[in-house]
């Protein structure tokens, strides 16, 4: 089978969308399907940055163009099927159904809720609401990433027969717990030695909630707490209890998990990230480290379910400090304990291996 895998713009090759795209193309590629990328670029000097190991084109396009010029573009008699990574992929592509190709829309989070965060107003709302009912009826299949989103798409009316969960996987040779020299030698070169160290890596999204850690963070007096925060500062700052480092390259993120002794998930209760799989949480887990998490989508259900963790209310800075103080009564052996449950979960729920099930699974439900 031929397939178009459909991209709006060009994530950055250490994005967690680009991992999920890259993986899902390379899946499909080894269930012995031919694969074709196709990017389409709004901007007159978009690039790609990347350069994948598939068949791939940049179409140049404007948002007025865009469904026709794909349109087409797109024949049956080119592509047996389209694969959508978000929903504005997959309202690019609808139209592609006339002509009887089938779209599987890879719906990594809930447009409306997210623009929403972002942008506001009763009129965009109304036009993110007309793409995201049109994309979900127009795909032969949907992929959620969480069990949390497909109950919600079941409960706006989408059939069952078309939801498949397809949660984020990551590379468990990759992400993995330090041994002990790596660990206490990175610790060292931070400055985090005797320090109980929370930590969160990735972007400062509002869906993410890490202003609320911060603001819990700089009230905390306690001098064996330390915040160690990667990826979004502009440059590297230190307070009394707190270290601000920019991005890093993808390959040295481990060890900055490996220097944390618990890694926090301190999402806002928002639909956004209540459907979310944040790739960030199986990494989390992959390292072997005790999670604090807000009680918000499958992330808490799992902690519950792993005992790897603990689970607070919400992301107020009250409860935060609660799971802090939690974590701080808690002695080094359940700490341990709390950490090899956590890797135990990402072997059996975030592996390479299980996604490839899971989109085998979707691609055996449609019959050409």
């Amino acid at each position: 089978m031929k397939i178009l895998s459909v991209i709006i713009g060009t994530p950055t090759e250490d994005s967690a969308l680009w991992f999920r795209i890259k993986k899902q193309a390379e899946i499909l590629s080894s269930l012995g399907h031919e694969v074709e990328l196709r990017f389409y670029g709004f901007y007159s000097r978009h690039k790609l940055s990347f350069e994948p190991p598939f068949m791939y084109s940049l179409m140049r396009v404007s948002p007025l163009n865009v469904h026709l010029k794909h349109f087409i573009n797109t024949s049956r008699d080119e592509y047996d099927l389209l694969f959508c990574n978000l929903a504005p992929a997959a309202f690019v592509s609808s139209l592609s159904r006339i002509r009887g190709i089938p779209i599987i829309l890879d719906n990594h989070g809930d447009l409306t809720s997210e623009r929403e965060l972002y942008e506001g107003g009763l009129l965009k709302k109304i036009y993110y609401n007309i793409i995201s009912s049109l994309t979900l009826k127009a795909s032969s299949r949907v992929i959620c990433v969480s069990r949390s989103m497909m109950k919600d798409l079941r409960e706006r009316g989408v059939p069952e027969k078309k939801l498949y969960c397809v949660t984020n996987a990551t590379d468990l040779d990759l992400f993995r717990p330090l041994n002990e020299d790596e660990a206490n030698r990175m610790k060292k070169d931070l400055g985090l030695e005797d320090r109980l160290t929370f930590g969160y890596i990735g972007a400062d999204s509002k869906w993410q909630g890490v202003d609320k850690l911060i603001e819990t963070g700089e009230a905390v007096d306690y001098r064996d707490i330390f915040f160690l925060y990667v990826g979004f500062s502009e440059n590297m700052e230190r307070s009394h209890n707190a270290l601000y480092i920019p991005k890093v390259p993808f390959d040295r993120v481990k060890y900055y998990y490996g220097a944390c002794d618990v890694l926090v998930l301190p999402r806002p209760s928002h639909k956004s990230a209540e459907v979310a799989a944040p790739t960030k949480f199986a990494e989390y887990a992959a390292m072997g480290k005790p999670i604090l998490t807000t009680d918000v989508g499958d992330a808490a259900a799992l902690v519950r379910k792993y005992k790897c963790g603990i689970v607070i209310d919400d992301n107020s800075p009250e409860n935060l400090l609660k799971g802090i103080k939690e974590f701080r009564s808690l002695p080094e052996d359940e700490l341990l304990r709390m950490g090899k449950n956590a890797r135990k979960m990402a072997e059996k729920e975030f592996s390479m291996e299980k996604m490839r099930e899971d989109m085998k699974r979707v691609m055996e439900s449609l019959k050409f």
